[in-house]
């Protein structure tokens, strides 16, 4: 079958995210550590722990993800007489190195040059605030090869729910049997697109970030190399 449109995670998918976001955490916790005289270790594991309760007390909005509020946790916890003004501007490190550090997996930007030029559709469907999910896409220099992106932001609740599968449908135009969903996550991005009638498959390429499931979730494809992609979309 000839598809019309790819639905793409982001993190993990088409940028290799997971690595980078501790090294964003730590840069940033050494920023603070430094500033309020605090040992660099305890503080950046304090930081950390705030992040996984976070995850854990926000585990369907995108609230999970945000940093400023890690941030506030851990200095709370360890720096009383901070001034509440550095929350915003460590957030802004922490993103600044992100952004700067993260790499495209291989063959994804030839991928999706090809894909564009075949007339085939793309969105972007990431979890998360879409002003931080545009500038990741374009800090990537995947920007001019994207049609949408769409953030759980959009639609209060992330992945698997199926907002913000549908809402990516409805942008690009199609319907579910004319789309392919792409991602690292088998519960989130690969039963999320199923339960909405799209084709869905994992990118498992190596030293990837797949997070598996044990709810019998099956991809109906996995592909090593970005590039076979092609071949699914019969291009």
């Amino acid at each position: 079958m000839n598809y019309k449109a790819v639905l793409l995670d982001l993190d993990d998918t088409l940028i290799a995210s997971n690595k980078v976001y501790d090294k964003a955490l730590k840069y940033s916790a050494d920023f603070l550590a430094e500033k309020y005289s605090l040992d660099s270790e305890e503080f950046y594991e304090l930081a950390r722990e705030k992040y996984s309760l976070i995850s854990h007390n926000f585990p369907t909005v995108h609230t999970r993800h945000s940093r400023i509020l890690l941030f506030r946790l851990a200095l709370d916890e360890t720096a009383k007489n901070y001034d509440i003004g550095v929350l915003p501007v460590v957030e802004d490190i922490y993103w600044d190195y992100f952004l700067q550090n993260v790499k495209v997996f291989p063959e994804v930007k030839e991928t999706l040059k090809k894909i564009k030029e075949e007339g085939v559709l793309t969105a972007v469907v990431s979890d998360g605030d879409l002003s931080l999910r545009i500038r990741k896409v374009q800090s990537a220099g995947l920007l001019k090869y994207i049609d949408e992106v769409v953030a759980s932001e959009e639609v209060i609740f992330e992945k698997p729910f199926s907002a913000i599968f549908t809402l990516a449908l409805s942008r690009l135009g199609v319907d579910p049997h004319e789309a392919v969903m792409v991602g690292n996550n088998y519960k989130n991005d690969i039963r999320g697109a199923k339960l909405v009638g799209i084709k869905a498959g994992v990118f498992s390429p190596e030293g990837g970030n797949i997070q598996m499931s044990d709810n019998g979730v099956k991809p109906d494809f996995v592909m090593k190399k970005f590039s076979e992609l092609l071949k699914i979309l019969s291009i």
